[in-house]
């Protein structure tokens, strides 16, 4: 073969292959109608040194991700990514985490939820979590067309995507829309000003100026724990500043206390908001420690 028609072969491959990754991806809205809080919303999306983000979502959906070695009655899990409540980091937390989920032959399906930070008013706690509580609920409403354990769907959030994870597991209900299991990656979890000092994106995203403390305590997700949460794991990095490890450490001991079954790794390096987390130190091994707690669970073989 020489090299003019190696060439042109390599470019119809890569052509195929991005079909491929397009065609698999469907994208399911949440709703038939128009939200209540969503007058004169557009989705406004940004691309930046090869990654997106979405700042702003008109239409909130469930992009799915079915894995290829999939077989009948298999898990699934919703990826949630984060962004502070102000945008959703889809490349890093989002696709990317999907096509991992995939490799362990697990259903994956990234919400794109709307964002509090557009909204005013009682709108900013409702509408990221009304949408994944609505997201997990269609997950299993359609668990039979799309060959899916409907006992066996999770969730996996980073960040404020941690935080919205944490936020269904602790008021969601069974079998309707609370997740069978939770990986939170260095979430935000608490409310408590003194630990979200430094890291108060998602605080002010999610409350504005000046809320009203019985409102912050409804979404300190560490204190709203109880026996019927899910088993959780969770990762985070010592060194993380923006969220710091006391987030997933106060869940952790919440889990505990109520005998939910829970794993903790806090790794000394690693920072924040490093997704798959390749090539950036001894917290790139996060994701087998994930799946080594999958099969514990009994979530895959």
């Amino acid at each position: 073969m020489n090299n003019k028609i190696f060439q042109v072969f390599l470019i119809v491959s890569l052509v195929l292959s991005s079909s491929t990754q397009i065609i698999a991806q469907q994208k399911i809205s949440l709703y038939n109608i128009i939200q209540d809080c969503d007058l004169n919303k557009k989705d406004r999306i940004v691309e930046n040194d090869g990654s997106t983000y979405i700042y702003e979502v008109e239409y909130p959906e469930l992009w799915y991700y079915p894995a290829k070695n999939k077989d009948v009655n298999k898990p699934a899990v919703m990826v949630i990514p984060g962004g502070a409540y102000r945008f959703l980091s889809i490349t890093n937390e989002g696709i990317s985490i999907a096509n991992w989920l995939n490799e362990l032959g697990i259903d994956a399906f990234m919400l794109k939820h709307r964002l509090p930070n557009n909204y005013d008013g009682p709108c900013k706690q409702a509408v990221a979590s009304n949408d994944a509580f609505r997201a997990i609920e269609l997950i299993r409403d359609n668990s039979e067309k799309w060959n899916i354990d409907p006992n066996n769907v999770g969730v996996i959030g980073f960040s404020a995507g941690g935080h919205l994870a944490s936020t269904i597991s602790t008021k969601g209900k069974l079998g309707l829309n609370k997740p069978n299991f939770a990986i939170l990656v260095y979430p935000v979890v608490t409310m408590n000003i003194e630990v979200q000092k430094n890291g108060s994106g998602t605080f002010n995203s999610l409350f504005g100026d000046n809320p009203d403390q019985s409102i912050i305590q409804n979404y300190s997700n560490d204190l709203n724990v109880n026996q019927e949460t899910p088993p959780t794991i969770l990762i985070h990095s010592d060194n993380d500043v923006g969220t710091p490890p006391e987030n997933s450490i106060s869940y952790y001991s919440a889990l505990r206390k109520n005998n939910v079954p829970a794993s903790i790794h806090v790794w000394e390096d690693g920072g924040h908001g490093y997704g798959l987390a390749k090539e950036r130190g001894t917290i790139e091994s996060w994701t087998k420690i994930v799946k080594e707690w999958l099969t514990l669970r009994g979530v895959i073989n």
